[in-house]
C-alpha cells in the first residue's frame, strides 16, 4: 500500500500513516448488521470452497456471500445516521429464474409505522428503519427492520448461467452480476425507496399513504399519491401512466441537475461543424461527465484501431478518432488509450450509431460513437484542426418530465415489485434504482453519481455524502487540485480506501492517509503550492498575519496554473510549465507588483528584496542566478526578466522546506474550509486556531498524523456540514 501511495506523491512524508488507530465512529453514521437466518448448509453457512476475490476474504461461498452483504450495507450505514442499529434479515432461497433472465433478489421494510414520537406527517406510514431513525429509539427492539431474500441458485444450469454473481468488492464484476450493487439496491427498498399503497389497486394501505406517496406527483392530474383529493382509481392508472410520474421532491429535483444527463458529442471547432452530434455510449471504460473530456481529434492510424497505432505521438494527448469494423470495441480504444489518447470516437461503417458493448477493465478513458454520416464530416475537417468534447451534457437532461422532474418507472401493464418503487428506465447515466443492475454502475450513491441518496433524505433520512468513498475522494480534488478528477486518479484513490473491505478502522486510517495525499501531491506542490510561495516572494507575511496570502487571492490562482494539469496524462509537464510561466508573467504585472518594486531597481535590489521577503537566505550561486535573468541591463523594467527572476525565488529548495508547515496548516483551511483561518466562525477573529496547529505540526516535526492535524479537520463539524448533516 505504502509504495502505491508514494508513487503519487513528490515527497516522503507518508512513513508513520499506518500506524494511526482511530475509533470506529470516527466516520460511520450509522450501524447495519446482517442477521443470517438460513439454514445449515445453504445459503451463507455453505461450507463450498472459494478462492478470496475482489478484496473479498472470504474462503467459503457461504462466507464470501455475508461479506459482501456487509460490505454493502457499510456503504449505506457509513453515509445516513440513526442511532438505533439497522437489522437486515436474510436469506438465500430459489427465486424465478431461467437461462436468460432471473430475480436476482429482494429487500423492503420488515415493518411499517405512523404517528409515533417525532414523525414529520402524521397518518403517514414509514418503513421501520427510517421510523427508528426520525423518533431516536428503536420502536420494536430486537425485531429486523429490514427482510431480504436473494437468489441462491443464480449461476447454476438453467439460472442465468452467463450472470453469476460476482461477491467481490473492486466491482470488477465482468460478464457476471455484481452482488454488492444488487444489495444496495435492495437495501435501498427497505431504507425508503418504496411505497405501500399496491400499484394495482391504488387504494392506500390501510387507508394511509406512505411517505414515498407524498412525492410521487402525477402529470395527468396534477395530484399527488398523499392527496386525499387523488381517488383509487387515479393512482391506479398513474401507476401505468408511461412518462407521467414524476418525483418532487426537492432534493432530487435539485441534485438531478448534475446528475442526469444526454450522452453528447460537441464539437467546438471549426465553427462549419460545431455543434452537438448524437452518439451512442460505451458499456466499458470511463462513464462520460461534465464538463467532458475536452481535445483536438486526431485519426487513428490503422484506421479500424484493431492493432497498436503507429502514430501515437500524434494521437497522445487527444481524441482519436477510429473506424468501425474488424475487431472488437474495446481493442480499438484499448489500443487508443496505450498509445495516449484521452477519449475515442468511434466513427459506424453503416448508417446510424450504434451502443458499443463489450468488457475490460483496464480500460480507463471515455469513448462514444457517431453515425458514419457524422464520422465523414469530422474527417472532412481534420485539418482545421477539429477540437470536440465528450461528456454528459447535464443541460439537457434524461429521464425528466417537462418541469425537471425525476420519472418513476410506470409501464403498462404495472410489473410486480417493479412499478412506481423504481426510476424509469430513460435516464442517463444508468441509476442504481432502475428496475434493472446495469452492468455501468458505480457502487456509490450519492450525488454525482446517483439519486437514490438525494430520494432518501426526501423521505426524511439525514446523512452526510462524505461517507461515499467515491465522493470523499472526488471532493478532494475540486478542493485541493481545483479539478473534476480524470477516471485513473478517482479511481486509484477510491481503491486505497475500498480495499480496506470490512476492516472500519482501516477504512478510517486509509482517509486520512488518502486525503493527506493530495497535499503532497506533485500536482498540488506545483500549483497551490508554488502559488502560495510566489506571494510569500513578493509580499511576505500580509501584515498582521502569520500567513503570506488570503483564499480570495489563492484560488483563482491556483486555478490559473494548474489549467488543464493532470499529472500523468498527456503531456502534462509541457502544459504545467507553460502555465508557470505565463502565470509568473502575469503576476509581475500586476499593480501591486508594480507598485511594491519599481522599476527602476537594480537586478541585485530586485533579487535581494525577493529573497528578504521570502526569509531566505540564499547561496552565491542561487542569487546570482536570480540577478543574471536581467542580463546586462542596469534596471528591472523587463517584465519577463522580472517574472524568471521570481519564479527562481519562488522555486527555491530553502523556501519549500521553511514554509512547508505553514502551507499544511493553511491548506487545511483553503482546502477544508474553504475560508481564510481567521474568518467567522473563528473566535475573535484571529489566527488562533492556525496557530494551534502549526505550533502542534513543528513539535512533531511535521509528522501530520502524530498531531492529530489531518484527522481533526476531517472530522470537524464545519466540514462535515458541507455536505450533509
Amino acid at each position: 500500500m505504502i509504495n502505491k501511495i508514494l508513487a503519487r506523491l513528490s515527497l516522503a512524508l507518508l512513513t508513520s500513516l499506518v500506524v494511526l488507530a482511530l475509533s470506529s465512529s470516527a466516520f460511520g453514521a450509522a450501524t447495519i448488521v446482517i442477521q443470517n437466518i438460513d439454514t445449515a448448509g445453504v445459503g451463507f453457512n455453505d461450507t463450498t470452497p472459494v478462492a478470496p476475490v475482489g478484496g473479498n476474504p472470504g474462503t467459503t461461498l457461504g462466507q464470501q456471500r455475508l461479506n459482501a452483504f456487509q460490505f454493502a450495507a457499510n456503504i449505506w450505514g457509513a453515509t445516513l445516521n440513526s442511532t438505533s442499529t439497522i437489522t437486515v434479515q436474510a436469506n438465500w432461497e430459489p427465486l424465478t429464474c431461467d437461462t436468460t433472465s432471473a430475480v436476482l433478489g429482494s429487500a423492503g421494510a420488515a415493518t411499517i409505522w405512523r404517528d409515533f414520537s417525532g414523525a414529520p406527517f402524521n397518518g403517514t406510514w414509514y418503513g421501520a428503519a427510517l421510523a427508528n431513525s426520525l423518533t431516536g429509539v428503536d420502536l420494536q427492539a430486537g425485531s429486523a427492520e429490514i427482510n431480504a431474500r436473494f437468489n441462491v441458485n443464480l449461476g447454476k444450469p438453467g439460472c442465468g448461467e452467463a450472470f453469476p454473481f460476482y461477491l467481490g468488492f473492486d466491482n470488477n464484476h465482468g460478464a457476471g452480476t455484481d452482488l454488492v450493487a444488487v444489495l444496495i439496491h435492495e437495501f435501498s427498498h427497505g431504507l425508503g425507496f418504496q411505497t405501500f399503497t399496491p400499484a394495482g389497486t391504488g387504494a392506500w394501505n390501510s387507508g394511509f399513504p406512505s411517505i414515498y406517496d407524498r412525492f410521487l406527483f402525477d402529470n395527468v392530474t396534477g395530484k399527488t399519491w398523499a392527496q386525499s383529493a387523488m381517488t383509487n382509481a387515479e393512482r391506479q392508472a398513474s401507476a401505468i401512466s408511461l412518462n407521467k410520474l414524476a418525483w418532487n421532491g426537492p432534493s432530487v429535483t435539485t441534485d438531478l441537475q448534475s446528475i442526469l444527463a444526454t450522452p453528447s458529442l460537441r464539437v467546438n471547432s471549426p465553427a462549419g461543424i460545431a455543434g452537438n452530434y448524437t452518439v451512442g455510449t460505451a458499456a466499458f471504460g470511463a462513464p462520460l461527465s461534465f464538463p467532458g473530456v475536452t481535445a483536438n481529434v486526431t485519426q487513428a492510424s490503422p484506421n479500424d484501431g484493431c492493432s497498436a497505432l503507429t502514430n501515437s505521438a500524434a494521437v497522445s494527448g487527444k481524441i482519436a478518432l477510429i473506424d468501425r469494423g474488424s475487431c472488437n470495441f474495446t481493442v480499438k480504444v484499448k489500443n487508443a488509450q496505450n498509445a495516449g489518447a484521452i477519449g475515442v470516437i468511434i466513427a459506424n461503417n453503416t448508417s446510424g450509431i450504434v451502443q458499443m458493448a463489450g468488457s475490460d477493465n483496464t480500460i480507463t478513458i471515455p469513448s462514444l460513437s457517431i453515425s458514419d454520416t457524422d464520422g465523414f464530416t469530422i474527417k472532412g475537417q481534420l485539418g482545421a484542426p477539429v477540437n470536440a468534447t465528450l461528456l454528459a451534457n447535464t443541460a439537457a437532461p434524461s429521464g425528466v418530465d417537462t418541469s425537471g422532474r425525476a420519472l418513476l418507472f410506470a409501464p403498462n401493464p404495472v410489473q410486480g415489485g417493479s412499478s412506481v418503487s423504481h426510476w424509469d428506465t430513460s435516464a442517463y447515466p444508468n441509476q442504481l434504482m432502475e428496475p434493472s443492475i446495469n452492468g455501468d454502475l458505480t457502487h456509490s450513491v450519492v450525488p454525482v453519481w446517483d439519486l437514490t441518496f438525494a430520494l432518501l433524505t426526501d423521505v426524511g433520512w439525514r446523512g452526510n455524502k462524505l461517507g461515499d468513498s467515491q465522493f470523499f475522494v472526488r471532493q478532494h480534488y475540486l478542493d485541493f487540485l481545483n479539478r473534476v478528477p480524470d477516471s485513473s486518479g478517482i479511481a486509484f484513490w477510491n481503491n486505497q480506501i475500498v480495499e480496506c473491505g470490512l476492516d472500519k478502522p482501516c477504512i478510517e486510517i486509509r482517509q486520512i492517509n488518502v486525503s493527506a495525499a493530495f497535499f503532497l501531491s506533485i500536482e498540488f506542490q506545483e500549483t497551490g503550492y508554488l502559488v502560495y510561495r510566489f506571494y510569500k516572494s513578493a509580499y511576505g507575511n500580509i501584515p498582521g498575519a502569520p500567513v503570506p496570502v488570503t483564499f480570495g487571492e489563492f484560488l483563482p490562482d491556483t486555478q490559473q496554473i494548474g489549467q488543464n494539469v493532470v499529472v500523468g496524462v498527456g503531456n502534462w509537464q509541457a502544459q504545467l510549465e507553460a502555465n508557470k510561466q505565463a502565470f509568473a508573467l502575469a503576476f509581475v504585472t500586476r499593480t501591486r507588483f508594480t507598485n511594491a518594486f519599481a522599476a527602476t531597481l537594480t537586478p541585485a535590489q530586485f533579487v535581494d528584496a525577493l529573497f528578504a521577503k521570502a526569509g531566505v537566505t540564499p547561496t552565491t550561486g542561487e542569487r546570482n542566478a536570480a540577478i543574471a535573468e536581467f542580463g546586462s541591463a542596469t534596471n528591472t523594467a523587463d517584465n519577463a526578466a522580472r517574472a524568471r527572476s521570481l519564479r527562481l525565488v519562488a522555486e527555491n529548495s530553502q523556501l519549500k522546506n521553511l514554509e512547508l508547515n505553514k502551507a499544511f496548516v493553511l491548506m487545511q483551511y483553503f482546502g477544508y474550509l474553504r475560508r481564510n483561518p481567521n474568518d467567522p466562525p473563528e473566535t475573535g477573529l484571529n489566527f488562533d486556531g492556525y496557530n494551534f496547529w502549526l505550533n502542534k505540526l513543528n513539535q512533531f516535526n511535521g509528522n501530520f498524523v502524530n498531531a492529530d492535524m489531518v484527522k481533526s479537520f476531517l472530522v470537524a463539524g464545519e466540514y462535515r456540514q458541507r455536505f450533509g448533516q
